[in-house]
């Protein structure tokens, strides 16, 4: 396994903390209070982070699954019908 690949671009934590490496982001998924370890969006990141460490994956992913370790999962954006015009219905 090969742990000391790079990340695309660096996640910072909360704290401030950089993740640089997939090292750096399994030490952080380590760290975590067991309740949010167990939490899907950390499974599944700790899960992606695996899988680039085995070569099974691309980094994209592992950048993907560090950011949900961190960042949990990501809420969609709750626009209103105001700025989606081609909700309004046609006359005629």
């Amino acid at each position: 396994m090969s742990w000391s690949k790079r990340l695309y671009q660096p996640v910072v934590t909360p704290e401030g903390k950089k993740l640089v490496t997939l090292s750096d982001a399994r030490a952080y998924a380590l760290a975590l209070p067991k309740a949010r370890q167990m939490a899907p969006e950390v499974q599944a990141g700790v899960e992606a982070l695996l899988m680039v460490a085995e070569g099974k994956g691309p980094m994209l992913l592992a950048q993907s699954g560090v950011a949900h370790i961190v960042h949990g999962p990501v809420k969609p954006l709750n626009r209103g019908k105001q700025d989606r015009p081609w909700l309004k219905r046609r006359k005629g």
